[in-house]
């Protein structure tokens, strides 16, 4: 039930920013705004699902910024969008990231999602070689004031 509450908030707020940028900034119909705001279920799993409950706030936003800017951009161009859809992707992408940083904020601070392992990112195993000792006395049966020539 947690997760259906949360994808709807996020698809509410996809579908409005989407509607800000897209709707009102280039003209493109509400039908291609709802087909592309479902791409949050998506973001949603990798980004919030995945990505979050194992890292950390930063790695998630950055994976949904990603993820969010490529699925925009491909589904402007299979609906037709005519204008330059690689700076519609940018905005509608940035103001969806912004309103991600406080969607994960929301999400640590009321859900707990951690069915998974977290990553430690801070974690520092240093392995050192583990060899045999050098014997030094071995060295003595070698004249240093010997010619070699």
């Amino acid at each position: 039930m947690k997760h259906a509450k949360l994808l709807i908030i996020k698809w509410i707020a996809t579908f409005v920013l989407l509607y800000l940028v897209l709707g009102l900034g280039y003209g493109i119909g509400l039908g291609s705004i709802f087909t592309i705001s479902l791409l949050s279920i998506f973001t949603y799993y990798v980004g919030d699902v995945l990505i979050f409950q194992r890292t950390n706030n930063f790695f998630a936003t950055v994976t949904d910024f990603i993820v969010n800017y490529v699925a925009i951009y491909l589904l402007l161009n299979v609906i037709g969008f005519r204008g330059d859809a690689l700076i519609a992707s940018f905005f509608s992408t940035t103001l969806i990231t912004i309103y991600e940083l406080f969607f994960h904020l929301y999400v640590a601070e009321h859900f707990s999602l951690t069915d998974y392992d977290r990553i430690d990112l801070h974690r520092y195993d240093y392995m050192t070689e583990i060899s045999e000792e050098l014997e030094f006395d071995d060295l003595d049966d070698f004249d240093d004031d010997e010619d070699y020539d």
